[in-house]
């Protein structure tokens, strides 16, 4: 019989992608396929105290598990995971009266001293008990020796190798798997748990089964690779693998029946997998947000976003502070400039005329004969806003974004540009960046920066076309698709409200009349 078994954590980490809202009765279908696949383990979810919901794989208390567990599951292969600090150890029952057999613990390595003395109380309870250090590339072999020595002690049922970035490469997992395997006593179980940051999950588990021969070895995966930012290892493709190299069991019918029935719909939601972000993300040690954040934004090329992941500081890292990354962001972009030149030449140009701005929605080109008709009509001066249309007469530019300046193909018009861009050309004009930002998630979204730099210089009425908001559809955003970015469908509600509370709050200083169709919930559109 094979030492390799599978732990499915599909519940537990692939509810980073859905906030855990799985239902009772889709979770318990997905736990009654897992059994019947003969998976090994099976993780229903995180124990925690923080707010939860009956639909939710989080579970304030034990009992609460019995609300995914078909009848008739061998209580030995189900688990729970706890966060130490999220669930306070009075509040575990005794093994013999908990509807799971197992428990999870992880801890950062800050939190090492305490956490094993939880692992042991645990342990004295009677569960099942797996001691999982994140993070473990953070540690020192020193550091390593000196755990396994105290987990040695508690004699849990395994103890994991947890990458928690996806940064572990062969050489560096094998250094891992010797020191452990060499200092922990042979009757604890290795488990490994990885994220698919540098496409290596899958291959850095085959590493594991070919050179863990003389203990039970424990690998963890989601089905379909289900779970936050680039996903995890597959279940159905860990199981195969097993059942053609190491004599495996599994049937892989009840697997793919979770992956069309269950997972299909939220993939196609939220979808997960391999991004440049997480690559960023895996090669600079730190956590998946941080370059998530600075890709969504659409303003900074690659280089740019690799230089700022490497500013973080070392301690900062491993957990996410949006705060932080937002400061690092305009700490390297807020560069001070004096714009009263500017700001002198924009009133002498626009006061007393109509002024038409061209956002780049995909309206510009649906709605190409209103455009049309309107600058007809009025002859309004026409800014363009972060692109130069070429279907469209522009009497001026205003370029806020970095990586869209870059893109230009004519930088001989009249031009304004934030402070944050390099390398501008001599005859365009600067705005101080940071002046007019405002407090929101997307404080620099070139729209709103407009709006308040008119503002700012006594502008009373303003029409926009192509602001048409986010559709679900992403190749209906933009005029160009080379302006599609990588935000996530179920990121766009929330995109669509806060620029239509931001709108909202500038109506009593500037009339914004829509011409194009929108998303956002503004006034009714003008009629020419």
């Amino acid at each position: 019989m094979s030492n390799i078994k599978v732990l499915d954590c599909t519940l537990r980490d692939g509810g980073y992608i859905n906030n855990w809202e799985f239902g009772q009765e889709k979770s318990k279908s997905i736990v009654n396929l897992l059994y019947s696949s003969n998976i090994d383990y099976i993780e229903l979810g995180f124990l925690t105290k923080e707010k939860s919901y009956d639909n939710m794989t989080l579970f304030n208390n034990f009992i609460d598990f019995k609300n995914i567990i078909p009848e008739n599951i061998d209580k030995n292969k189900l688990f729970g995971m706890i966060t130490y600090g999220k669930f306070p150890i009075n509040g575990v029952p005794e093994e013999k009266e908990s509807p799971i057999n197992g428990i999870r613990l992880i801890f950062k390595k800050s939190q090492t001293r305490d956490a094993l003395e939880y692992c042991k109380c645990l342990k004295q309870k009677g569960y099942k008990l797996f001691i999982n250090p994140t993070f473990i590339d953070q540690f020192s072999d020193l550091e390593l020796i000196d755990i396994i020595h105290e987990i040695n002690k508690i004699a849990p049922y395994g103890m994991s190798i947890v990458d928690s970035m996806g940064v572990l490469k062969e050489r560096d997992l094998l250094r891992l798997y010797y020191l452990i395997n060499h200092n922990l006593n042979k009757d604890i179980a290795l488990c490994f748990h990885s994220h698919n940051n540098l496409q290596l999950s899958f291959s850095n588990a085959q590493c594991l089964m070919k050179v863990c021969k003389d203990r039970e070895l424990i690998i963890d995966s989601t089905v379909f690779g289900m779970g936050r930012g680039a996903g995890n290892l597959c279940t159905e493709l860990l199981t195969q693998y097993i059942n053609d190299n190491y004599n495996g069991n599994y049937d892989l019918i009840p697997i793919l029946k979770i992956v069309d029935e269950q997972i299909n719909p939220i993939f196609a939601k939220t979808p997960w997998g391999y991004s440049v972000p997480y690559y960023l993300a895996a090669t600079n040690h730190c956590h998946p947000n941080y370059a998530k954040y600075l890709v969504d934004k659409q303003t900074v090329p690659v280089e740019i976003i690799n230089h700022l992941l490497q500013t973080i500081p070392d301690e900062k890292k491993s957990s996410y502070d949006s705060n932080l990354i937002k400061q690092i962001y305009l700490d390297n972009f807020s560069n001070s400039i004096d714009d009263t030149e500017t700001l002198t030449y924009l009133k002498n140009t626009l006061v007393g005329r109509k002024i038409l701005i061209l956002a780049p929605g995909k309206s510009l080109t649906k709605e190409k004969d209103k455009v049309n008709d309107y600058i007809s009509k009025y002859n309004p001066f026409v800014i363009s806003l972060n692109f130069i249309p070429k279907e469209y007469r522009t009497d001026l530019a205003f370029i806020t974004n970095m990586k869209r300046f870059e893109s230009l193909e004519d930088y001989s018009m009249p031009l304004v540009i934030s402070s944050n861009i390099e390398n501008i050309p001599k005859q365009a004009k600067l705005i101080n960046y940071s002046s007019y930002l405002n407090n929101s998630k997307m404080f620099d979204n070139v729209a709103l920066m407009i709006f308040k730099l008119l503002i700012k210089i006594g502008i009373k009425s303003v029409t926009i076309a192509g602001l048409d908001g986010f559709s679900t559809i992403p190749t209906e955003n933009y005029v160009a698709n080379e302006m599609i970015n990588n935000a996530k469908v179920s990121e766009f509600d929330e995109r669509n409200n806060i620029m239509s509370e931001e709108l909202s709050s500038l109506e009593s200083y500037i009339e914004i009349d829509f011409l194009t169709s929108t998303l956002y919930k503004i006034k009714t559109p003008i009629k020419l």
